[in-house]
């Protein structure tokens, strides 16, 4: 389990895995780590005895082994991922603390060609057509003069007093209709009275 781990993390530097396992996968790499800073016949068996991958090895010694060379110590970092559905085992990714940039930029070009990624520092253009509010006039519509105007309002003038004057006898006739409620606010009150008397005595 712990070479299968370990060619998969030589291979795509990053993967994800429950933190038990991660944590003993960065005491087995390490080592080898260290041993392929010196690539030397005998350090190349010991590493493939290990990993049973002529892949992985060729990736040790000739990619990780130089790009480590000045560090000493603390190759991999385990970073905690929550927990995963189902069994609630925690989870985390386990990753070299030096990546491959040269790497990161081809994913990163090869998912903008295929639309999946947005590029940085670009933003999609929107383009927002504006739709004419205003309807077409048509021909045959004629604006009237000012003439036409004064003899169009003089005619509607007594319409509307006419109206005024219907209106103003109907409401009237509602309010005379109507009694005033006055003795039952005064009532009211004689009642509220006599209540908060019963506290105040």
């Amino acid at each position: 389990m712990m070479r299968n781990l370990a060619t998969s993390l030589i291979e795509h530097e990053v993967i994800k895995t429950t933190v038990e396992k991660g944590k003993e996968l960065r005491r087995f790499v390490e080592p080898l780590i260290t041993k392929a800073k010196v690539d030397t016949l005998h350090n190349r068996r010991q590493i493939i005895s290990q990993l049973n991958s002529k892949s992985a090895t060729s990736k040790l010694f000739s990619n990780l082994g130089p790009r480590f060379n000045e560090t000493k110590g603390g190759y991999l970092r385990v970073i905690k991922a929550g927990f995963r559905e189902g069994d609630k085992a925690d989870m985390c990714y386990v990753e070299l603390t030096i990546r491959d940039l040269e790497q990161e930029t081809k994913v990163g070009e090869a998912l903008v060609d295929e639309n999946l990624v947005m590029p940085e520092g670009e933003v999609q253009e929107t383009k927002i057509e504006e739709k004419a509010e205003t309807a077409p006039v048509p021909d045959e519509v004629k604006i009237p003069k000012k003439s036409e105007k004064k003899t169009a309002s003089k005619k509607a003038a007594p319409a509307k007093k006419s109206a005024k004057k219907s209106t103003e006898k109907e409401e009237t006739e509602v309010k005379a209709a109507t009694p005033k409620p006055v003795k039952k606010k005064a009532e009211k009150k004689e009642e509220k009275k006599s209540w908060w008397s019963r506290f105040f005595k």
